[in-house]
């Protein structure tokens, strides 16, 4: 009988905040119009791409409706929507909220602050555990597990920001190299992806098909399978094909 109460966050990773006691302030103009409830940036907009190693913050802003009619239960009152846990956080990355204990009373607006410094690169499914009560004719207690895929993307140091609402290729890093460097690129869903490489002359002097999966991928390339000197690499994804120059320095 019981419904979702809640829609799943999307967290992209870490925070400036010194102290856990901090407070956010909600936000809910991004919800669409007409919602009574309803928790943005959600899907995969709207939230910055984290860095290993560098402070970041996030606000996330939560509607909470005066009555359940959404959730199947017509014209009961919600008392609160709490959370429980966010699960699959990025290291070094934790969350307050506003109300502080994370317990939002029907017909409220609050927020959630995800703080920390990344310590590695992230890209996993979060799993928010909320409890929302309600009162028929007695107080309810109604369980929800919400599990969807949302990027909680943190990035390698040094490279640039990927838009993670399209298929997008970030400069390889570092470049120049003499031993390894990385490329990193976003998807919007899992795909079959074509990785070239040309020498100056336009011949293909690699390729390589693998699958992409939703988010950001990675593709590790070794300088000793190379000569020195400059070089074009494309990804095509089906649809769109990217190219960046990158150049392989001498030992």
């Amino acid at each position: 009988m019981t419904k979702k109460l809640l829609s799943t966050f999307l967290f992209v990773a870490s925070v400036a905040i010194s102290s856990m006691n901090a407070q956010c302030v909600p936000n809910v103009s991004c919800i669409p119009a007409g919602a009574t409830y309803g928790i943005c940036p959600d899907s995969a907009t709207g939230m910055a791409i984290g860095t290993v190693g560098v402070p970041y913050t996030q606000v996330m802003s939560m509607m909470v409706p005066v009555d359940a009619t959404d959730f199947g239960f017509a014209g009961v009152p919600i008392t609160s929507i709490d959370i429980v846990s966010v699960d699959s956080l990025a290291p070094g990355l934790s969350y307050v909220c506003s109300p502080a204990g994370c317990s939002f009373p029907g017909n409220s607006n609050g927020c959630i602050l995800i703080t920390g410094t990344p310590s590695t690169v992230w890209n996993h499914q979060v799993i928010v555990n909320a409890m929302g009560h309600a009162t028929v004719v007695v107080p309810i207690s109604i369980p929800q597990t919400n599990k969807q895929y949302r990027s909680i993307v943190v990035a390698a140091a040094g490279i640039e920001s990927l838009d993670m609402t399209k298929f997008d290729v970030d400069q390889n890093s570092p470049n120049p190299f003499s031993e390894n460097t990385e490329i990193h690129f976003s998807s919007v869903s899992a795909s079959n992806v074509d990785f070239k490489v040309y020498n100056v002359l336009g011949d293909v002097v690699f390729n390589n098909q693998f699958r992409s999966e939703k988010g950001v991928n990675t593709i590790k390339v070794a300088a000793n399978s190379f000569s020195p000197g400059v070089y074009i690499y494309s990804i095509t994804n089906g649809d769109k094909t990217i190219t960046k120059r990158m150049i392989v320095a001498s030992k």
